[in-house]
């Protein structure tokens, strides 16, 4: 949260293969804007449903690869053995050893059912919708899109600096969108199909 770490510049070592971080909503919306002029397709963030549709990827466990968070040492990023050398006053994590003490490049860890990396852990990631802390209220059923209005944005799948459990497919967080950032906060972003 240091005001000289900028997306350009997070205050470690990153590369163009490495998750944007330092963003807020209204830059990551910014950025689909950009997008979508440049390429003359819709590109937005993924609504919360999305995302944890994708996450999941037909599992009803707490992680895509199962309920046993020590299995992120493979599938994410998550504060672990290798972060905690690096950070030793820290106590959360995995015991085991992901290799990334801060962000890894993306596609490092093995993917998903849906043939997604990075889904835990790694940033969490910016959602289209409204922050609701009772989660979903509207009773929609298909496609649900959150409420109306609000103060906070969703942000899903944990991070690099985040206790396991912040990883889980059904975690979720509120951040102001204009001026929350951080090195662990980044975003995803969905090709809005045509025909819709």
């Amino acid at each position: 949260m240091d005001a000289k770490c900028t997306w350009k510049n997070p205050g470690f070592e990153q590369t163009d293969e490495h998750p944007v971080v330092n963003v807020s909503w209204n830059d990551a919306k910014a950025f689909c804007k950009w997008l979508s002029e440049k390429e003359k397709k819709a590109y937005r963030l993924p609504t919360e449903a999305e995302w944890e549709y994708v996450c999941r990827a037909g599992t009803k466990t707490a992680y895509a690869h199962g309920d046993d968070p020590e299995g992120l040492s493979a599938a994410g990023n998550v504060a672990d053995a290798t972060a905690r050398a690096k950070f030793p006053a820290w106590t959360l994590g995995i015991k085991a050893k992901d290799g990334h003490a801060w962000t890894a490049p993306a596609g490092q860890f093995k993917k998903n059912a849906f043939g997604l990396h990075d889904m835990h852990g790694n940033v969490w990631e910016w959602c289209e919708d409204w922050y609701d802390p009772k989660g979903d209220t509207t009773g929609k059923v298909k496609d649900p899109t959150g409420p109306l209005a609000g103060t906070a944005r969703v942000q899903r799948g944990g991070g690099w600096s985040s206790a396991p459990h912040r990883a889980r497919s059904a975690s979720r967080v509120g951040r102001d969108p204009s001026s929350y950032r951080g090195a662990y906060l980044g975003f995803r972003i969905a090709l809005w199909p045509d025909d819709r």
